[in-house]
């Protein structure tokens, strides 16, 4: 009798592990997100000289010597040293920490970039007491970072460095989520080195079993996005492709400056982030946007705008929404160009093989996913869709890979060009399902303007000196699509299995 007892109550106790495992496995899955997400943001009207195009470049000669220029980081320490009302600033994962993978030889040292808008953010808070500040980073950057770094001087000055409360976000890999949960996230609270593999890649090759399991399959918070004063009562933003670490600043980006009334609804979702991560300090500062925002809007309410231009901010999931719904309008003749470091989303692949079939001449420009933070890549998933997209459409859609050394192509890029307008979007989502389904904090600017605008025409400029090798000294950005082209049919189930299930590619 006893044992039967206890044969029962072993049946009990894993019924309701199951049980546990299944509910919580659902509700990670479905779970409602906080106000202030998949922001959709009306289009807005502003001059056309008031978009910038941005890029960060790094590729080799002929004799292997690098080639970097940087133009990004350089515009950030200008907004932050011009601002004298506020700065929001969404930097996602922080520090200069070293790559995580063994293999970590680059071209170039990593840049240390946190430090130095740490002491940007510093001098202009001191030149500027009144400044407000704040920044979101990547909670990763609080597990990785070692003490005393740039957030703790930050956070001794009175700066506000917010981690956002991701786990808040629908889980990309809900079943594995659920089971950390109920075997090992309540009592695994560890920290720094370990054996377990760094999933974040920088930081140390080992961590801590506790930040495994809350890194590996979680989510990211990656907006990358800055929006600041200029000193004379307007608001500029500008969104960039990479975050703020030593290792993604070797990456080659690209960003996107905008002004005006667009920046809007940024500025109320940024807040509202930081509000459900803990934020508590934030009335007065919200109070000086919002008399900025309301004298910006004096300011160019009823004025006429020369060659006037429009944008919009989206984020998360709206970002795939309304990047598919340019694709799906463009006709015969249009154009799309695409510079990404993934490209996997199935709503986004099946938009641009329908486009290439409509006549539209479609330009793909991709990562090969060989390399990452010190780690070799499995090529996936850039290889096989791109494989997928050409003979899909006969050879209409073209592809080129960008020659990384080490570094990745980290370019959030989109330009579909009509017969007189352009539209171009720039932000910091990669083309996969984890960003474009409510998994990860992800942004973009789309702005349409004229296609001889400054802006457009400096977009294409740089996207045909990659794709043409249009430059001196032997430089060769980009290698045929044949290079890295993978008809394996093992690996594009693979790809379709992973994607299916939100897994990070990195």
């Amino acid at each position: 009798m006893h044992g039967f007892t206890l044969r029962w109550l072993a049946r009990l106790i894993v019924l309701t592990l199951l049980i546990a495992w299944i509910g919580s496995t659902f509700w990670h899955s479905i779970r409602r997100l906080p106000a202030g997400l998949h922001i959709a943001g009306a289009w807005e009207s502003l001059p056309a000289a008031n978009i910038g195009f941005l890029r960060d470049l790094s590729a080799a000669d002929a004799t292997g010597a690098p080639l970097n220029e940087r133009q990004i980081d350089a515009e950030l320490q200008r907004m932050i040293a011009r601002a004298r009302d506020i700065v929001v600033l969404d930097a996602g994962l922080f520090g200069d920490l070293p790559a995580a993978g063994p293999k970590a030889a680059r071209l170039r040292v990593a840049p240390t970039i946190a430090t130095a808008i740490t002491d940007t953010l510093l001098k202009a808070k001191q030149d500027q007491p009144a400044l407000q500040v704040l920044m979101l980073i990547d909670p990763a950057s609080i597990d990785l970072s070692t003490a005393p770094g740039p957030i703790e001087r930050l956070r001794e000055r009175g700066i506000d460095v917010v981690p956002v409360a991701t786990g808040r976000l629908r889980a990309p890999n809900a079943p594995f989520v659920a089971f950390w949960q109920l075997c090992c996230g309540w009592w695994s609270h560890g920290k720094g080195a370990g054996s377990w593999p760094n999933p974040v890649g920088v930081g140390p090759a080992g961590v801590a079993m506790g930040l495994w399991g809350r890194s590996a399959p979680y989510q990211r918070s990656h907006r990358q996005l800055i929006v600041a004063d200029d000193g004379s009562g307007m608001l500029t933003g500008v969104i960039f492709s990479r975050s703020l670490n030593a290792e993604a600043a070797l990456h080659s980006a690209t960003a996107l400056r905008i002004s005006g009334a667009a920046l809007d609804a940024t500025l109320e979702s940024e807040f509202a982030v930081a509000q459900f991560s803990g934020w508590s300090g934030g009335g007065a500062m919200q109070a000086r946007a919002q008399r900025l925002i309301e004298r910006q809007g004096q300011s160019l309410g009823g004025a006429p705008l020369a060659q006037e231009a429009r944008a919009r901010v989206v984020s998360e999931s709206m970002i795939g929404e309304s990047l598919i719904a340019l694709i799906d309008a463009t006709a015969r003749h249009d154009s799309i160009d695409v510079a990404s470091l993934y490209l996997s989303e199935r709503d986004v692949v099946r938009a641009l093989m329908d486009a290439a079939r409509r006549g539209v001449a479609v330009r793909l420009l991709l990562d090969p996913n060989k390399d990452g933070y010190g780690y070799d890549r499995s090529g996936l998933p850039n290889r096989v869709v791109a494989s997928e997209l050409v003979a899909g459409s006969d050879g209409a859609v073209r592809v080129r890979w960008y020659r990384t050394h080490g570094e990745q192509f980290s370019a959030g890029f989109m330009l579909i060009r009509g017969s007189a307008h352009s539209w171009l979007a720039v932000g910091t989502s990669d083309l996969s399902r984890r960003d474009l389904d409510d998994f990860n904090l992800a942004a973009d600017f789309i702005v349409e303007l004229q296609s001889s605008a400054g802006a457009a025409v400096d977009a294409l400029t740089w996207f045909d000196t990659l794709w043409f090798n249009r430059a001196a000294g032997g430089v060769e950005y980009t290698s045929d699509a044949d290079v890295y082209a993978d008809a394996s049919q093992l690996h594009y189930w693979q790809y379709r299995l992973l994607e299916a299930a939100g897994v990070a590619f990195d």
